[in-house]
């Protein structure tokens, strides 16, 4: 049976059949500075079939792939000695590869099947729902008007949460039936709030009834067979990755 046919790939140029002092030489010489570049090992021309390996300040990343059905395997951080020892026997097609370094999977890791304790909720100045939260001296605020069709015809809700600086909800001002200035009456609430100042939060899971209106952020994870968090009554939905963003 004839050796793979195997191609170096680095960014100043191709090699086939590569010598291990090459291989050695282009190793040691990729950079950890942003950019630095890669050397990669392909056998037989199958973009899924290779090794590659980068070159970051704790040691060099690597990563493997033994054909389209194999799953994708990483190693970091390598000293040069292993990931050279890795490479070299990737070129000649020995199965020493993989004992010269500790490889796991390098798939991401699976959601979660529960939210985090704490959910971000991202600030966004143009936004109706999310353009009123913070921080102020004893915590976080979330301030919002809603309209719902338990308030009176007409009439708009305006709410102010707090919570403390570890997400706790520790108070609420609530008003249901708002027929005047809603958006003045929100200012003034916030301008009661001392040393505000704009931007994300991070809260957990709180429930409030005023009136006819529940007001809360609740997981809803059972309800949907993933983990999801909802606030109601501005039916927004939070979910992975839990980076503040919500859909409507």
């Amino acid at each position: 049976m004839s050796s793979p046919r195997i191609t170096l790939y680095h960014r100043d140029g191709i090699h086939e059949q590569p010598s291990g002092g090459l291989l050695w030489v282009l190793l040691d010489q990729l950079s950890d500075l942003p950019g630095g570049g890669s050397v990669a090992l392909v056998r037989d021309g199958d973009d899924d079939d290779f090794i590659q390996a980068w070159r970051l300040p704790d040691g060099y990343r690597l990563l493997a792939q033994e054909g389209p059905e194999a799953p994708a395997e990483l190693a970091h951080p390598v000293a040069f000695d292993a990931a050279f020892e890795a490479m070299l026997a990737w070129n000649l097609d020995r199965d020493g590869w993989r004992e010269a370094c500790d490889w796991r999977s390098a798939a991401p890791p699976p959601e979660p099947d529960t939210p985090p304790a704490l959910i971000r909720i991202e600030y966004h100045p143009d936004s109706s729902r999310t353009d009123r939260l913070g921080r102020y001296a004893d915590g976080q605020f979330l301030a919002l008007l809603s309209g719902t069709g338990r308030n009176s015809p007409g009439a708009i809700g305006v709410a102010l949460f707090l919570f403390d600086h570890t997400g706790t909800h520790t108070g609420s001002r609530i008003h249901n039936d708002v027929f005047g200035d809603a958006q003045g009456l929100r200012e003034q609430l916030i301008a009661d709030l001392p040393d505000v100042a704009y931007g994300d939060i991070a809260i957990r899971t709180f429930c409030v009834r005023e009136g006819d209106v529940t007001w809360e952020l609740v997981d809803q994870t059972a309800e949907h067979g993933m983990p999801r968090v909802s606030f109601y009554p501005m039916d927004i939905m939070f979910a992975p990755p839990w980076d503040g963003t919500y859909d409507t």
